[in-house]
């Protein structure tokens, strides 16, 4: 009995991945893997799928980095889905290490399903609150087009208008 409870802790701990630090305080349960759905009315993750390490990968990963402070106002977490995961190194998440989460390798083939997005493909997908695909790209995303696509949006417009507000 232990051991199988031991044993069901370490998988739930190896599916956990890496919980940005505003997760952890803010509403993602840590006792239960982290998936698209967990995120829901929480978050908007951006899911970015490539096949390895590419260019247009390392790409995204340095505008993001650019820009963590915009990404965490918007409460955007970056969700890579790298279909032939390596040792990612090379300072590829830094300045996002903190708004970066993974998903546990059979919620990457679901959100592969779910999106219709091939193994070899790089494509970048914002996901909004409500769970609906916002945005879609097999080209890096700009922060400005970022900002300007969830500033557009009607729960961001109402968050800003809440933010405004005096207390």
């Amino acid at each position: 009995m232990a051991f199988i409870l031991q044993h069901r802790l370490s998988l739930m701990v190896f599916t956990l991945g890496i919980l940005p630090l505003h997760a952890q305080t803010s509403g993602v349960d840590r006792r239960a893997p982290v998936t698209l759905d967990s995120m829901h009315d929480r978050y908007r993750p951006l899911l970015v799928f490539a096949p390895h390490l590419t260019s247009e990968f390392r790409k995204q990963m340095s505008i993001l980095a650019h820009g963590p402070k915009d990404l965490r106002e918007r409460e955007v977490l970056n969700v890579p889905i790298v279909y032939q995961w390596r040792e990612m190194g090379d300072g590829i998440f830094d300045g996002i290490g903190d708004i970066t989460i993974t998903l546990s390798l059979t919620g990457q083939a679901a959100a592969r399903r779910r999106f219709h997005v091939r193994p070899t493909d790089f494509t970048v997908i914002l996901i909004g609150k409500d769970g609906g695909e916002k945005l879609r790209s097999h080209q890096p995303i700009s922060l400005d087009t970022l900002r300007s696509t969830i500033d557009a949006m009607p729960m961001r417009q109402e968050e800003m208008r809440s933010q405004t507000k005096p207390r």
